[in-house]
């Protein structure tokens, strides 16, 4: 049933993106590699910081350098602590910007967001009763505020990689013990329109 419900949520997005592409003037869509990086006061705790972050989004540029955009990034393993694992996610919605153009082939583009940081802790234990269904996981969800820089590469028309820098200021985040965390990786992009 989850896998169902995956693919339709897979499909309906594809067809979102689709409209949005049709009506933007501009799509990029991108995955990336990431480190995550916190300074974390208490040593003793999990840490929330390192491993690798895989991430995935989409910006579109509706009003010519201006748009809106969408993105999550997560931990690719679980860290173990007190017999649970933990992941951190990461999901953030944009207002996106390349207020310059250095040239043809490269763009600044500045991000700036709200989101949200769910950690998950995987227990073993199933827990039911949900309006999702069943879940094999706790998760303890922290408002963020998100900023990010970048600089897109064209290495074609259309195909482009993007070093990227992001900023998360997290509120009330007790479990890791830290306000802030910086994201740091390249992602691989292409995109449609424009």
């Amino acid at each position: 049933m989850r896998k169902l419900l995956a693919l339709v949520a897979l499909a309906v997005g594809c067809c979102i993106a689709g409209n949005a592409a049709a009506s933007a003037q501009s799509v990029d869509v991108y995955a990336g590699l990431n480190a995550l990086t916190a300074n974390q006061a208490v040593q003793n705790i999990p840490r929330l910081g390192g491993g690798l972050f895989p991430s995935a989004g989409i910006d579109m540029y509706l009003l010519g350098p201006l748009g809106v955009g969408g993105e999550v990034a997560f931990r690719s393993s679980s860290e173990t602590f007190s017999g649970a694992k933990l992941r951190p996610i990461y999901y953030d919605i944009n207002l996106v910007a390349t207020p310059i153009t250095i040239s043809r082939s490269i763009k600044p583009v500045i991000m700036l967001g709200i989101g949200s940081q769910s950690l998950r802790a995987y227990q073993g234990l199933t827990q039911c009763g949900s309006p999702g269904g069943c879940v094999t996981y706790a998760s303890s969800n922290h408002l963020t505020g998100h900023l990010g820089l970048g600089v897109k590469v064209y290495l074609t028309q259309h195909i482009f990689l993007r070093p990227e820098a992001h900023f998360y200021f997290i509120r009330h985040n007790t479990v890791f013990a830290t306000t802030n965390s910086e994201r740091f990786g390249i992602s691989l992009g292409y995109s449609l329109g424009g």
